[in-house]
C-alpha cells in the first residue's frame, strides 16, 4: 500500500510539472502565432485567450490541492471566453459574448463558495468543469461555420474535433463519471493535452486559410473575380478528362470583346476595366450554371467550359451572351459607349481532342473573324475613296465647262 501511494504521488507530481511546462510552451506558441501573422484578424484575441488558458492551467498545477483551486478555474474560464471571442473574429463574425460572459460570474461564485466552505474542493472543480462544457461546445460551433473564402478541410475538422473531445472530457469530470481517485490525474491530463493540441490546431487552421487565399490569388482574376488563364486551363483539362471518361460532350465558348484596344485608347484604361467587369457579370448571370465554368483567358477574351450540355442550349446561350454584351452601356466620366463582342464555339472530338488543340481552334476562329472584319472594312474604305474620287472628277468637269454626261 505504501509503495502504491508513493507511485501515485510521483505520477501526480510529474503531471503537475508537465502541466506547468505545457502551459509555458502554449504561451510561447500563441505569441509566435500572433507575431508571425499579426495582420490577420482575431489572432491577437486568440493569443490572449490561449495565454489565459495556459495561465489557468499553470494555476491549476500550483493550487490543485489547496482551498483556492477555484481561483485557477476563474482564470481558465476567462481564457475560454476570450478564446470564444477570438474564434468568432477569426471566422469573420462579431466578437460578441452575450450571455456567455455569465460563465465568468459563475466561476467567481464557485470560488466564493469554496472559500466559505459551503462546497468541497472536488465539488468546486467539478462545477468549474461543468461551467466550461458549454463554452467548449460554442467555440466548436463557431469554428464549424465556414468562412467566405474557405472550404471544410482537415485542419478545421482537427480543431472542431479537439474542442468536442475537451467538452466531453469536462462533462465526464463534472458529472462524476471519473472515479475520485483518478479525478485530479484526469483533469491534469486534459489540461496538458489542451495546451499541446489547441495552439497546433489554430496554427493549422490559419495555414489552411493562407493556402486557400494563395490558391485563389493564383487561379482567379483580381479584376473580374473569374478564373484566370491558369485556372481555366486546369479546369478545362479536368473537365475534358471527365467528359471523355463518361463519354459526354464538352465544348468551349470564347467571348471576344471587339475593339478593346481602341476603347482603352479613347476612353482610358478605367473604362476598359469597367467594360470587363460588366461583361463578366453578364456571363455570370447568363451562364451561372454548375456545369459551366467561366474564366478570363486573355485581356479581352473570356472562355466558358460547357460539360454535357445540349447543342441547342449552348447556341441559345451564345446568342444571349452576344446580344447582352452588345446592349451594355458603359458610362465613364463624361462619355458613354457600347462594347461589342464576338462569340465562337469549339467542341471536343470535332475541333480537337485535347485542351490545347481546342484553344488553338478558338484562336484560329477569332483570327479568321478578325481578318474577315478587316477585309470588309478595307473594302468599305476602298469603295468610299472611289466614290469620293468620282464626285471630285464630276465636280471638276462641271467647273471646267466640259459637258456632264449625266446632264446631257
Amino acid at each position: 500500500m505504501y509503495f502504491a501511494a508513493m507511485e501515485i504521488a510521483i505520477s501526480l507530481t510529474s503531471l503537475l510539472w508537465a502541466t506547468g511546462i505545457s502551459g509555458v510552451l502554449a504561451v510561447a506558441q500563441y505569441l509566435l502565432l500572433t507575431r508571425s501573422h499579426h495582420s490577420e484578424r482575431g489572432l491577437g484575441t486568440i493569443a490572449c485567450g490561449g495565454g489565459l488558458l495556459a495561465a489557468g492551467s499553470i494555476a491549476f498545477a500550483v493550487l490543485l490541492n489547496s482551498n483556492f483551486s477555484a481561483a485557477a478555474g476563474s482564470i481558465w474560464i476567462s481564457g475560454l471566453l476570450v478564446l470564444l471571442a477570438g474564434t468568432r473574429r477569426f471566422f469573420a463574425r462579431p466578437a460578441l459574448l452575450g450571455w456567455w460572459a455569465s460563465a465568468l460570474a459563475i466561476s467567481v461564485l464557485i470560488f466564493i463558495l469554496q472559500c466559505s466552505g459551503v462546497i468541497t474542493h472536488q465539488t468546486a472543480l467539478q462545477l468549474i468543469c461543468l461551467t466550461a462544457v458549454p463554452l467548449w461546445l460554442v467555440i466548436a460551433y463557431e469554428a464549424r461555420l465556414a468562412h467566405n473564402d474557405e472550404q471544410w478541410a482537415v485542419p478545421r475538422s482537427l480543431l472542431v474535433t479537439s474542442l468536442l473531445i475537451f467538452a466531453l472530457t469536462n462533462l465526464a469530470l463534472g458529472i462524476g463519471l471519473v472515479p475520485a481517485d483518478n479525478f485530479q490525474a484526469t483533469l491534469l491530463i486534459t489540461l496538458l493535452l489542451s495546451q499541446l493540441v489547441l495552439p497546433y490546431a489554430y496554427h493549422n487552421a490559419l495555414s489552411h486559410r493562407l493556402h486557400t487565399r494563395l490558391v485563389k490569388l493564383a487561379r482567379y482574376d483580381a479584376l473580374t473575380g473569374l478564373l484566370n488563364r491558369r485556372g481555366i486551363e486546369e479546369c478545362a483539362i479536368k473537365e475534358l478528362r471527365r467528359a471523355q471518361k463518361h463519354q459526354q460532350s464538352f465544348a468551349m465558348i470564347c467571348v471576344n470583346l471587339k475593339q478593346f484596344q481602341e476603347i482603352n485608347q479613347r476612353y482610358g484604361f478605367a473604362a476598359g476595366d469597367m467594360a470587363l467587369r460588366k461583361s463578366a457579370r453578364v456571363l455570370k448571370d447568363i451562364a451561372g450554371d454548375a456545369t459551366v465554368s467561366i474564366g478570363r483567358f486573355t485581356g479581352n477574351d473570356f472562355i466558358l467550359l460547357c460539360s454535357n450540355l445540349p447543342m441547342q442550349q449552348m447556341r441559345t446561350m451564345m446568342l444571349e451572351i452576344e446580344l447582352s454584351i452588345n446592349a451594355l452601356q458603359i458610362d465613364h466620366s463624361d462619355s458613354s459607349f457600347h462594347p461589342s463582342s464576338a462569340v465562337n464555339m469549339v467542341r471536343a472530338g470535332i475541333d480537337g481532342d485535347s485542351v490545347y488543340e481546342l484553344l488553338q481552334s478558338l484562336h484560329s476562329a477569332i483570327q479568321k473573324r478578325k481578318t474577315t472584319a478587316a477585309n470588309k472594312t478595307a473594302m468599305n474604305q476602298d469603295n468610299l475613296s472611289t466614290l469620293v474620287s468620282q464626285l471630285q472628277n464630276n465636280q471638276s468637269r462641271g467647273i471646267s465647262g466640259e459637258p456632264n454626261p449625266e446632264i446631257a
